[in-house]
C-alpha cells in the first residue's frame, strides 16, 4: 500500500480538463450500441448536479452501466468547481461503519463524508459480496484496501478522484510501464491537445494545457505523436518512463519540404538548384532586407552601393549577369504574389528561397530568366497564444570616412602643379602660413567639409510585436513593427533636413479550416513610411563635399553670416548652406497588400487531389512634398580698420514659399487558379500541377493597364525514394510583342538519383555517407523586360524636333524637320531566351551533421532585346530600332557547406557558401574593329563608360629620359629611343603615366585601347563567398559571419574631379589626402606612386581612361557578430515568460581590402567614394515571449 501511495503522490497538480477527460476514457468502455446513461451524479462539497446525455456507441470501449455516475460534461463542470472548493487531503482521517452493505452503499457513505468522487462501472460491482466495515480514523488508502479485499476490484487514487476497475482475468497480461513526458514545439513552447496513440491499437491520450501526458503501455510499444500543422513522430518506448518530444512544424518545413515555384515538394524529390534559409538568419540592424543575404545563400551576388536611409537597398543578381541590355533583376514573390523584396520585415519571414536553374524557374516563363526569389511569411499554429516582442537600439558610424587636404597642403600642391608646368608659384609663403596657422578663419579658412556637414555617428531603433496561435480550426499570425533610422547630416534647428526614415508595418495571416477538406487563408499587410532628406539630393551634397576647395570659404562666418563665393557655380556653392538652408523634401508612402486563398481537397474524386485559387489586391500610394528657401549670402573681401569683415552681398534671402507636391499610385490585381495532385502508391510518389494566373497593374498616370498572363504545368515521379523525374513548363503572354509573338513556351526537365538509397550502396558506408544524391536539369526560360519601354514593336510619331537625313557637303549631318518617327516599327520582336543547364550533387556526412551541396551551371541567353548600335544616325532614325540581337553565356558554380554538431552541452554550427559566375559575350551589335582587343564579342560584360582604357604599365622615371640642362639650370627631358610618349600633351615628363603600345606601331592612340584588359575585372563581382560559425553552451551563444567578394574592379577615374586635382581649376576641386601623401615628385620618384606628377593644365595623358586608375575591389568583410544569452525556461516560468534572450551584435564591423580610401562595396557608383557611406553598427537587443 505504501508503494501505491507514493506512486499516487507523484502527481503534484490536479489534472487539467483535457487530461481528466482522457484519464476517464481510459477507464470507461462504451457499449456497442447507443445507450442512454442514467442519472449521473457528481458529488462536490455536498452539491449534486446531473444531466442526461446520449453518446454514440463504440466497439473500442466496453459496455457501461445505465447507472454510471458521470458524463464527460459533468466531469468538466466538476473540475472547475473543484478548483473553487479545493480538494480533499488524501492523508485526512475519517471513520466508516457499515453492516452487511453493498460496495455501492459504502461508496455513498465515503462520498458523503468527504470530497472524494468515485468512478466505476456498476456491472463490475453486481456480483460483489456485501461487506461489513468498522474503521476509525483511517486514511483513504486503508479504507480502499479493506473495500476491495477479497474482490475482483482494483483502485487508483488521483487527487480526490477514485477509479474502481475490474481486475483482468484473461490470459496473463504483458508487463506495462507508465510513460510520462512533455510535448513542445521547436521554440520550447508546450503543445496542448497532441494526440499520443499506441501503434497498432486505438488506445491513446491527449496532452494537457502544459503539454504533459501520461500513458500505460507495453515496454516494447511504439508511441505515435500527431498534431495539426506538425510533423508526426513515432518513438519506441524501449522500457523508458519519460519521453519528451519536440514536434517540428510540417507546413513548409525547410528541413523536410522544399518551397518551389507555385508549391512545395519533398526535398528528396527536388531535381532543381534551390537554396533556402530561415527568416531568422536574415535578421540584421538594417532598413532593407536586400542588404542581409550577401554570402548567406549560394547563387546570389549582391552589392550595396549606398547607406542612405530609405535608399540603401542592395543590387543583387542570381548567378550573375547574362545580358548587356535591361532586365537583369530576379523575380520576387511574397507568398506566391509578385511584390517588392523590401516590403516585408525579416521578423515576418518563415523562409527565403532562391530558385536558380530552369527546372525551378521554367514555371515562371518569361519572368524566370533572371532567377526567382520566393519569400514565405509566417503563419499561425494550433497552440496557445504566444506573444513575442523584440526591441533593438543601434549605434551607427561610417565604415570609412574620406580624407581631404587642408588649405595649406591644397595651395602648396597647386603651386607644385604650376611649377611642373613651367609657371611660377601663385601663393607666397606668407599667404600659405596664414592658412596653415588658421589665425583668421574667416578670410583664411581651412575647412574640412566632411567634418563640417557630417556627424560622427547616428542611431536607429526597431520594435516588433508578434501574436501567434490558434486552434485546430483557425490559426493566426499577426505582426506589427516599427523601424526608424536617422542620417549623419547636421541639421537646421528650425526644421528637419536630415536623411531620415520611419516605417510602420503590419501583417495579419489567418488560416481557417472551413470544413475538414476546405482551407481558407486571408492575408493582409501594410506599411506607412515617411522619408526625409535635404531639398538637394544627398548625392549632390557629397559631390560638393568632394569638389569645393578647403580654402575657398568657411561654412559660416564668425558673426553668423552665410558665406558664398561670388562665382556661385555648382562646385563653388557653400555646401553648408546647400545642406541646412535650402529646405527639405518629404516622401510619404503607404501601401496595403491583401489576398484570399481557398484550397479544397478533392479526395472524393481521388486521394491526393485538391483545387486552389487566389486573388490579391495591392494598392501603393506615394506623396512627395518639398519646401525650398535660400538665405542672404555674402562674401568677405577683407576687414576694416576696426577688424570687422567687409562683405559683398551675393544673394538676397528667399523665404519659404508654398510647398511643391506630387503624388502617384499603383494598383495591382493578381489572380491564380490551380489543380494540385500528390499521392503515394507504395514505392511510387507522383505529383502534378496545372495552374493559370493573370497580373493586372494600373499606374496613376497611365490610361492603359499593364497585363500579363501565364499557364503553368508540372509533373514529378519518384520511385522508391531513389529516382525522380520532373517536367515543368510555363506559357507566358506579354503585351510587349505583336500578335503572333506574344506567347512563349518555356519547358524544363530535371532528374535526380538518390545513390545512398540504393540497396547495393555499401552498408558500412552509411555511418559516414548518410546522403549521396545527384541532380541534373535542362530547360528554357524567357525575359521581356527592357527597362520600361512599352509596346516596343509599335512605332511612335511626333511633330517636334528634327532628325538627321544624310550628310551635307561640309560633312555634317543634314537635319530635317516635320513629322518624325520617334520609334521605328519592329513587328518581329520576340522573347529573350535563356537556355539553362545544371548539374548538382548533394552530400550528407555523419548522419547529415555535415551537409554539402554543389551546383555547376551553364546558361546562354539569346535573342537579347536591344536597340541596334550599328544603325547610323544619318539614316533618319530618331531612335535606333529595337531588335532581338545578341548572345551572352554565363557559366560557373555555387555551393554551400553546413555543419551542425552537439557535444554534450555544446552546440557547434558552421557554414560556408561560394558563388562564381563568369559571363561572355558571344554575339554583340558592334562595328568591325581594327584589332580584336577592341571588340566586345568574345569578352566579359564590362562597363568602362564612354571610353575604353589604355593599359598602364607604371610612371615614367628619370631613367627613361636623356636629361640636359638649359641656360637657366632647368632640366630638359627627351625620351630614350624605343619608348612611346604621349600624343595628348605637348611633351612627356618623368612622373607621367607610361602606357603599353598594344599594336606596336610606335604610337599611342585609340587603337591601343582594350575592352577587357588581362588582370582586371568587371564592376560587379564574379565571386561572392561567406563563412561563419556559431557556438551555444547552456543558453550562452556566440555567432560570427564573414562575407567577401573577388574578381571585381573599382575605377577611381569614374569621377574626374575627385582623383584629378585642379581638373576644374583652382576653385572647383578638392584634393584627397592620399595624393598629398603619395604622388610622384622629385623627392618621391616611385614608378608606382598613388598619383602621377601634378599639373594644372588639362593633361590628356594622365587623365585619360586607363587601368592606372583601376583598383582591386576584392574585399573580406566581418559582416556580423552576435553574442547573447537565452534564459533558462525554469527561471522564466516563475515570471510568466516562456522564452527570453538578450544580445549584443555588430554589423559591418571591419573590411579588409586594397582600396582603403572608401568602402570598396560602394564601388564606381560612388564616384570615387562620394556617396552616402555604409555604416558600422552596434546593436543591443531584447527578445521576450509570453
Amino acid at each position: 500500500m505504501k508503494d501505491k501511495r507514493e506512486e499516487e503522490k507523484k502527481w503534484e497538480a490536479a489534472p487539467t480538463t483535457s487530461q481528466k477527460k482522457i484519464n476517464i476514457f481510459n477507464k470507461l468502455k462504451f457499449p456497442s450500441e447507443s445507450n442512454t446513461w442514467g442519472m449521473l451524479f457528481f458529488n462536490s462539497s455536498k452539491t449534486y448536479k446531473y444531466m442526461q446525455i446520449t453518446i454514440n456507441s463504440s466497439t473500442l470501449w466496453r459496455k457501461i452501466s445505465l447507472t454510471m455516475k458521470f458524463t464527460f460534461l459533468l466531469v468538466l463542470l466538476g473540475v472547475f468547481s473543484s478548483y473553487a472548493t479545493g480538494s480533499y487531503a488524501q492523508d485526512e482521517k475519517m471513520s466508516v461503519m457499515a453492516q452487511n452493505a453493498t460496495i455501492e452503499e459504502i461508496i455513498s457513505t465515503i462520498e458523503e463524508q468527504s470530497g472524494f468522487v468515485f468512478f466505476y462501472n456498476s456491472e463490475d460491482l453486481e456480483n460483489s459480496n456485501k461487506q461489513s466495515i468498522d474503521l476509525s480514523d483511517g486514511d483513504i488508502y486503508e479504507i480502499l484496501d479493506h473495500l476491495v479485499a477479497n474482490t475482483s476490484l482494483t483502485y487508483r487514487v488521483d487527487k480526490n478522484y477514485i477509479f474502481l476497475d475490474k481486475k483482468e482475468v484473461a490470459a496473463p497480461q504483458q508487463q506495462t510501464v507508465t510513460v510520462r513526458g512533455t510535448v513542445t514545439d521547436q521554440d520550447g513552447f508546450p503543445l496542448p491537445g497532441v494526440t499520443i496513440t499506441v501503434e497498432g491499437s486505438s488506445r491513446g491520450v491527449i496532452t494537457d494545457n502544459d503539454g504533459n501526458y501520461i500513458i500505460d503501455v507495453s515496454p516494447t510499444a511504439t508511441l505515435q505523436f500527431s498534431f495539426i500543422g506538425m510533423q508526426a513522430q513515432s518513438v519506441a518506448v524501449e522500457g523508458r518512463n519519460t519521453i519528451d518530444i519536440v514536434l517540428i512544424e510540417s507546413s513548409q518545413l525547410l528541413d523536410e519540404v522544399q518551397i518551389v515555384g507555385f508549391g512545395q515538394q519533398k526535398k528528396g524529390s527536388v531535381t532543381s538548384a534551390v537554396a533556402s534559409v530561415k527568416g531568422a538568419e536574415l535578421r540584421a540592424p538594417v532598413g532593407k532586407l536586400s542588404n542581409t543575404f550577401a554570402g548567406q545563400l549560394p547563387g546570389i551576388i549582391s552589392v550595396q552601393r549606398s547607406g542612405e536611409p530609405g535608399y540603401d537597398q542592395a543590387e543583387f543578381w542570381i548567378r550573375g549577369i547574362s545580358s548587356f541590355a535591361g532586365g537583369t533583376s530576379p523575380l520576387v514573390l511574397v507568398d506566391g504574389i509578385p511584390r517588392g523584396l523590401n516590403d516585408i520585415e525579416a521578423d515576418e519571414i518563415e523562409s527565403f528561397t532562391v530558385l536558380k536553374d530552369a527546372a525551378a524557374t521554367a514555371v515562371y516563363g518569361a519572368q524566370g530568366a533572371n532567377g526567382v526569389v520566393l519569400i514565405t511569411s509566417k503563419r499561425g499554429r494550433a497552440q496557445k497564444a504566444k506573444i513575442s516582442y523584440r526591441g533593438e537600439v543601434s549605434y551607427l558610424t561610417p565604415t570609412r570616412t574620406p580624407r581631404y587636404a587642408n588649405s595649406y597642403d591644397y595651395l602648396s600642391l597647386y603651386n607644385e602643379g604650376l611649377i611642373n608646368d613651367g609657371e611660377p608659384a601663385l601663393f607666397s609663403d606668407e599667404i600659405l602660413e596664414l592658412y596653415r596657422t588658421g589665425a583668421d578663419p574667416d578670410l583664411y579658412p581651412s575647412t574640412n567639409w566632411w567634418d563640417a556637414l557630417i556627424n560622427d555617428n547616428t542611431y536607429n531603433t526597431r520594435h516588433t510585436l508578434n501574436f501567434r496561435g490558434g486552434t485546430d480550426r483557425a490559426r493566426y499570425f499577426v505582426s506589427g513593427a516599427y523601424y526608424g533610422e536617422s542620417g549623419y547630416f547636421k541639421t537646421n534647428p528650425e526644421y528637419d533636413n536630415n536623411a531620415r526614415v520611419s516605417r510602420y508595418s503590419l501583417r495579419s495571416n489567418i488560416d481557417i479550416d472551413v470544413t475538414e477538406n476546405t482551407l481558407m487563408r486571408v492575408d493582409f499587410s501594410g506599411q506607412y513610411l515617411t522619408q526625409n532628406r535635404p531639398y538637394e539630393s544627398t548625392q549632390d551634397i557629397f559631390d560638393r563635399i568632394s569638389r569645393i576647395p578647403p580654402y575657398l570659404i568657411p561654412p559660416m562666418y564668425s558673426d553668423g553670416t552665410f558665406p558664398q563665393h561670388p562665382s556661385r557655380t555648382n562646385n563653388r556653392q557653400n555646401p553648408w548652406v546647400y545642406l541646412t538652408e535650402h529646405g527639405y523634401m518629404k516622401t510619404y508612402r503607404s501601401f496595403i497588400q491583401s489576398s484570399v486563398h481557398l484550397e479544397q481537397k478533392l479526395d472524393f474524386i481521388t486521394p491526393g487531389l485538391k483545387a486552389r485559387g487566389m486573388v490579391s489586391y495591392d494598392s501603393d500610394n506615394n506623396y512627395f512634398n518639398s519646401r525650398t528657401k535660400n538665405p542672404a549670402t555674402y562674401f568677405a573681401e577683407g576687414r576694416d580698420d576696426e577688424g570687422n569683415l567687409i562683405y559683398r552681398k551675393i544673394e538676397d534671402e528667399v523665404k519659404f514659399g508654398n510647398p511643391a507636391s506630387s503624388n502617384n499610385s499603383t494598383k495591382k490585381i493578381y489572380l491564380e487558379a490551380a489543380i494540385d495532385y500528390s499521392r503515394d502508391f507504395g514505392p511510387h510518389f507522383v505529383t502534378g500541377l496545372l495552374l493559370g494566373n493573370r497580373q493586372h497593374r494600373q499606374l496613376h498616370n497611365d490610361a492603359l493597364a499593364f497585363r500579363k498572363e501565364s499557364f503553368v504545368g508540372r509533373g514529378t515521379y519518384t520511385y522508391d525514394n531513389r529516382y525522380t523525374v520532373e517536367f515543368n513548363f510555363g506559357v507566358t503572354g506579354s503585351e510587349q510583342f505583336a500578335k503572333g509573338h506574344r506567347y512563349g513556351f518555356f519547358p524544363a526537365v530535371g532528374l535526380a538519383w538518390n545513390i545512398s538509397s540504393e540497396p547495393y550502396f555499401p552498408y558500412e558506408l552509411l555511418d559516414v555517407v548518410s546522403k549521396l544524391r545527384v541532380r541534373a536539369s535542362v530547360g528554357r526560360t524567357g525575359n521581356d523586360a527592357t527597362g520600361g519601354d512599352r509596346f516596343m514593336y509599335m512605332p511612335t510619331f511626333g511633330d517636334s524636333g528634327s532628325y538627321a537625313w544624310g550628310i551635307t557637303s561640309g560633312g555634317t549631318q543634314n537635319s530635317k524637320t516635320g513629322l518624325i518617327e520617334n520609334r521605328f516599327e519592329s513587328p518581329g520582336l520576340t522573347w529573350e531566351i535563356e537556355d539553362k543547364r545544371n548539374i548538382g550533387i548533394d552530400l550528407g556526412l555523419w548522419s547529415n551533421r555535415v551537409d554539402i551541396s554543389v551546383d555547376f551551371f551553364n546558361d546562354e541567353r539569346s535573342n537579347i532585346l536591344l536597340r541596334r548600335n550599328t544603325v547610323l544616325s544619318v539614316t533618319g532614325f530618331r531612335q535606333n530600332p529595337w531588335q532581338n540581337f545578341g548572345i551572352v553565356s554565363n557559366k560557373g558554380l555555387d555551393g554551400s557547406v553546413n555543419l551542425n554538431h552537439i557535444i554534450g552541452d555544446f552546440k557547434l554550427s558552421a557554414k560556408g557558401t561560394l558563388t562564381y559566375a563568369r559571363n561572355k559575350i558571344l554575339e554583340y551589335d558592334e562595328l568591325p574593329q581594327v584589332y580584336p582587343w577592341m571588340e566586345r564579342t568574345g569578352k566579359r560584360l564590362v562597363n568602362h563608360g564612354s571610353q575604353l582604357p589604355l593599359i598602364a604599365e607604371r610612371l615614367f622615371t628619370e631613367d627613361d629620359f636623356n636629361i640636359t640642362t638649359d641656360a637657366n639650370g632647368r632640366k630638359q627631358y627627351e625620351l630614350k629611343d624605343g619608348l612611346v610618349g604621349t600624343p595628348w600633351d605637348d611633351k612627356t615628363y618623368p612622373g607621367d603615366i607610361k602606357y603599353m603600345d598594344i599594336n606596336g606601331d610606335g604610337l599611342l592612340d585609340d587603337k591601343d585601347r582594350v575592352y577587357d584588359p588581362d588582370g582586371f575585372h568587371p564592376q560587379v563581382p564574379e565571386v561572392v563567398y561567406g563563412f561563419g560559425f556559431g557556438l551555444d553552451w547552456k543558453g550562452l551563444y556566440f555567432n560570427a559571419f564573414f562575407q567577401g567578394v573577388a574578381n571585381v574592379t573599382v575605377n577611381l577615374n569614374s569621377s574626374a574631379s575627385v582623383f584629378q586635382p585642379f581638373y576644374w581649376g583652382l576653385i572647383e576641386s578638392n584634393v584627397r589626402q592620399e595624393i598629398v601623401e603619395d604622388r610622384w615628385t622629385q623627392e618621391n620618384q616611385n614608378p608606382n606612386a598613388f598619383y602621377p606628377r601634378l599639373r594644372i593644365s588639362n593633361t590628356g595623358n594622365n587623365w585619360t581612361s586607363s587601368t592606372y586608375w583601376y583598383r582591386n575591389g576584392n574585399f573580406l568583410r566581418f559582416k556580423n557578430l552576435e553574442f547573447g544569452y537565452n534564459f533558462q525556461k525554469e527561471l522564466l516560468s516563475k515570471v510568466g515568460l516562456s522564452a527570453s534572450r538578450i544580445y549584443v551584435s555588430g554589423y559591418n564591423l571591419h573590411v579588409w581590402d586594397q582600396v582603403k580610401m572608401f568602402d570598396p562595396e560602394i564601388g564606381n557608383s560612388g564616384g570615387g567614394g562620394t556617396r552616402y557611406p555604409l555604416s558600422r553598427t552596434w546593436t543591443m537587443g531584447l527578445e521576450v515571449t509570453f
